[in-house]
């Protein structure tokens, strides 16, 4: 008798040393609104979560569908963090309807505006944080310290941009509504905004025409996700430069994360 059990503990623990991942605690799974919040899922967990982005950084947040992926993810997910402007979204509601996961937490992430701020930046994180170490108490420790981290660089980063931006600081320009608030914390005067570019007309580029004329403009500002050539006809007839810029991290490769779209965003904006 005393052999047998010796024999299966054993067996127990070679089958624990051959297939340690069968014991291993499941990992934190996330379904992300968009690319800004996956940014900061995977700084503060550290990879060591599984993230479904809803809406990838190159896509404009009202042009995309929910997939049977996303269903598939969202029904053995822990959290689902969004934007307040995605609680009533398609791709959201339709999502949460199909799956049956009663332990599914919805936590809408409350900073509006414009995430490349770094004071908003810094409350998304703050509030983050929060949501995944309810989900995931084991790792509220190391969550916390990555939190701590993420936004002692978020301030630095700041100070950084702030110096690169002093010589551009009172300049008139047009900008996207959607990059108006990022544009105006660089320092910029907006002068006027403008839409998307299936919302812009002759007549509303007339009205813009006349509202800045002899007025200085050096440069318009346009929203990669609401048409990167929106605002491109005031910039042929004012001649002055035309800017690009992104409110999501993805949009590109080489702006695969905040940090790196902020050092992008305002070193386009140093040049004008």
């Amino acid at each position: 008798m005393r052999r047998r059990s010796f024999v299966l503990s054993c067996t127990l623990l070679l089958c624990f040393f051959a297939f340690p991942a069968a014991y291993a605690a499941e990992p934190l799974r996330v379904v992300a609104g968009t690319s800004l919040i996956t940014d900061i899922v995977n700084d503060l967990t550290a990879g060591d979560s599984e993230v479904l982005t809803i809406i990838q950084g190159s896509s404009c947040p009202g042009h995309e569908n929910a997939k049977t992926h996303d269903f598939v993810f969202a029904a053995k997910a822990d959290l689902v963090l969004i934007h307040p402007f995605q609680r009533h979204m398609l791709q959201v509601t339709a999502m949460l309807d199909a799956v049956d996961n009663a332990s599914l937490k919805l936590v809408a992430i409350s900073p509006r505006g414009s995430w490349l701020i770094p004071e908003i930046q810094k409350q998304a994180v703050l509030e983050i944080a929060d949501a995944l170490c309810t989900v995931a108490p084991r790792k509220a420790e190391a969550i916390q310290q990555k939190k701590r981290q993420r936004v002692e660089k978020i301030a630095r980063a700041e100070r950084e941009c702030r110096e690169r931006l002093k010589a551009v600081a009172g300049k008139s320009v047009i900008a996207a509504t959607m990059q108006t608030e990022f544009v105006q914390w660089a320092g910029f005067n907006v002068l006027r905004s403008f839409g998307r570019a299936e919302e812009i007309n002759a007549r509303e580029l007339a009205s813009i025409m006349s509202d800045v004329k002899g007025k200085g403009v050096c440069g318009v500002i346009d929203n990669y996700q609401s048409g990167m050539d929106a605002g491109l006809p005031l910039a042929l007839e004012l001649n002055v430069p035309h800017v690009v810029l992104s409110n999501f991290p993805g949009s590109s490769d080489d702006v695969p994360d905040y940090f790196s779209l902020l050092q992008e965003s305002v070193a386009q904006l140093s040049r004008l």
